[in-house]
């Protein structure tokens, strides 16, 4: 068993184990990772085949932690160990602040890395069932901001406290992205795989819940007839709200995990988290 960075031609038996474990994974989210920071994308090999990965993606000053999975087959076998602590050793020096979002089955194995829980993340679905509202083309066009770079930058600054624009701005120029902004919000959708479409990052500040409200009725209105998926902080309750009331319906839980400083993120700002 070998532990090595991973290549772009693995990203097809990546996909693979994702819907072996159940994890929603993105090909072009990968690559976008493995393009930013190659040096944390690791893979575990049986004889040369992928069994096993876990990645990162590092900004100003923290880093996050994606798509950790074994195969099914070399499952329980030190594999996982061997891959985190991988990452880990290579990630905590550099970096004050990690997070990331495990399965609650999960939450020991990253306590004994010194990760804390910090708060529950609803994964909410739509399936194209939706309360009747009225969308005008006016209303579109109010979504349809040339601002949209300038409004996430100062948002995400706000939400996060550190710069993490190289990154987020590739993440959102997809040729399925669709994006919108206000004068306080911002929302990204793509179509990810024949699963459907996910909602994130997107973000509103609080005290403007109006504006959230017209972006939901926007993605509703273009993305409608698609499964959408997102990640919700449970703690922020107005993005919990208006995902019941436009009838999603939360279908998994994660844990929201960190390690190091404390970052203070402004949940009550995340309506959708990046994928």
């Amino acid at each position: 068993m070998s532990i090595v960075w991973l290549k772009y031609a693995d990203v097809a038996e990546l996909t693979k184990i994702a819907e072996e474990v159940g994890w929603l994974l993105d090909g072009y989210h990968v690559k976008l990772m493995m393009m930013h920071s190659p040096h944390l994308c690791y893979g575990a090999y049986d004889e040369g085949v992928l069994v096993g990965a876990v990645m990162a993606i590092e900004f100003e000053t923290s880093a996050m932690i994606k798509y950790f999975m074994v195969k099914p087959t070399h499952q329980k076998q030190g594999i996982g160990r061997r891959l985190f602590a991988t990452l880990f050793g290579a990630l905590k020096e550099e970096h004050p602040s990690l997070y990331l979002h495990a399965n609650p089955a999960l939450e020991p194995f990253f306590q004994a890395y010194g990760f804390k829980s910090v708060m529950e993340v609803g994964r909410f679905l739509n399936v194209g069932k939706v309360p009747p509202f009225s969308f005008t083309n006016a209303q579109a066009k109010e979504l349809d901001s040339g601002n949209f770079d300038a409004t996430i930058r100062r948002i995400d600054m706000e939400t996060f406290g550190e710069d993490r624009m190289d990154f987020m701005m590739d993440e959102m120029e997809r040729n399925s992205s669709l994006k919108f902004a206000l004068p306080n919000s911002f929302q990204h959708s793509s179509v990810i795989n024949s699963r459907g479409v996910y909602l994130g990052p997107w973000q509103c500040r609080a005290g403007y819940e109006e504006e959230a409200e017209k972006m939901m009725q926007g993605v509703l209105y273009f993305r409608g007839l698609k499964k959408v998926f997102a990640d919700v902080p449970m703690g922020n309750t107005k993005a919990v709200s208006l995902f019941e009331k436009y009838h999603f319906q939360k279908k998994g839980t994660f844990l929201h995990m960190c390690y190091g400083e404390d970052r203070n993120v402004n949940f009550d700002n995340v309506y959708a988290f990046s994928l």
